[in-house]
């Protein structure tokens, strides 16, 4: 059976490839439809503009995987039935379960390799994106990658470690130079946010005033300062939880937590992205009824019609659970995997009718 397994993977990831590469250029032509309209801003000219979109593809990638999966499983294993290959498969003495674990190992060593883009390449890459597309849209700020970034406001500069959504800065530190161009005060700073006003709340702030050689240091719980800085600037560099990776969803949990903040939606899609991999096996388990049942003749657009409302279906599912959890306060595991084990429940129910 290992040749049979061999040609139901050669079919279903070729044709999950294609899947996929086809929703990537849709979606890159649409993105740059959208990107079209900031040329011109700044430094943003068109080059750039293609430079950003390549450095966002691969969380693209990660993003419309579980699709192109669900498609490209229904046209692969579409295709082996509408040439009758399955029937003689079957004859064979291969269960529908059999084809349809042939096909899952497909959908599993292209998972391991999405998830591994996800994780490692997807997340550096987008930060580079947004920061550059910063830099060029924004002539008058000095923002930078690496660990962390820069911003020059006057004669301050300053160090961020890290910027959280609602425009929360971690870890800061703050060099005021004088006119001389030597170091007149060091600030370190815990965390801030931003009030009203132009005006940015500083807290837990260990202030060093630097006079030739002596020093003096004081200490406040908090202080308000007025900055050129915007959350509108800092706003692109703000980590969607969606494109973090693992590693960086758990810090960011942590930090919310000790601080006494909310870190559902966080752990909500840590919890996603964990079962990923279960998932990816519920979109293709959740097709594979409309291969082997009545559907099995039908034509390619068919097939393509029945995989795009799948996964419309799972999508709103998916959508729809996640603020039920958030709302209600129920755990996040139960929001990130009860439509996959849904889809999954109803694919094998769906299989096991047609045996």
């Amino acid at each position: 059976m290992k040749i049979l397994d061999r040609y139901i993977f050669r079919t279903v990831a070729t044709a999950t490839l294609a899947t996929l590469l086809v929703l990537m250029l849709l979606e890159m032509f649409l993105s740059l439809l959208v990107e079209l309209e900031d040329v011109g801003k700044g430094n943003y000219d068109f080059p750039a503009a293609l430079q950003y979109l390549l450095l966002i593809q691969p969380q693209r990638l990660y993003e419309v995987f579980p699709m192109a999966l669900l498609v490209g499983g229904l046209l692969g294993m579409g295709a082996l039935a509408g040439g009758s290959e399955l029937i003689v498969m079957r004859a064979a003495g291969l269960s529908l379960l059999r084809l349809t674990g042939s096909a899952l190992q497909a959908a599993l060593l292209l998972s391991l390799a999405v998830l591994a883009i996800g994780e490692f390449v997807a997340p550096p890459l987008e930060q580079i994106a947004y920061e550059q597309r910063a830099v060029a849209k924004s002539q008058n700020m000095a923002i930078r990658g690496g660990r962390g970034f820069w911003a020059r406001d006057g004669d301050y500069f300053i160090h961020v470690q890290s910027v959280l959504p609602g425009i929360r800065l971690v870890d800061i530190h703050i060099f005021k130079i004088d006119a001389e161009s030597r170091l007149e005060t060091v600030t370190k700073v815990q965390g801030a946010r931003y009030v009203t006003g132009g005006n940015w709340l500083l807290e837990g702030v260990n202030r060093s005033v630097l006079n030739h050689d002596a020093a003096q240091t004081e200490q406040l719980a908090s202080l308000t300062v007025a900055s050129a800085i915007s959350p509108k600037i800092l706003d692109v560099l703000a980590s969607n939880p969606s494109e973090l990776s693992i590693r960086d969803l758990l810090v960011y949990v942590d930090y919310l937590e000790r601080n006494g903040l909310d870190a559902q939606s966080y752990r909500l899609v840590l919890w996603r992205k964990l079962l990923a991999p279960l998932l990816y096996v519920a979109m293709l388990v959740v097709g594979m009824p409309f291969v082997f049942g009545p559907q099995r003749s039908a034509g390619v657009g068919q097939r393509l019609l029945i995989g795009l409302l799948l996964g419309l279906a799972f999508f709103l599912l998916n959508y729809l659970l996640g603020n039920v959890v958030l709302l209600y306060g129920y755990p996040p595991l139960a929001g990130a995997g009860l439509p996959s084990l849904l889809f999954l429940g109803a694919g094998f129910y769906a299989l096991r009718r047609l045996r």
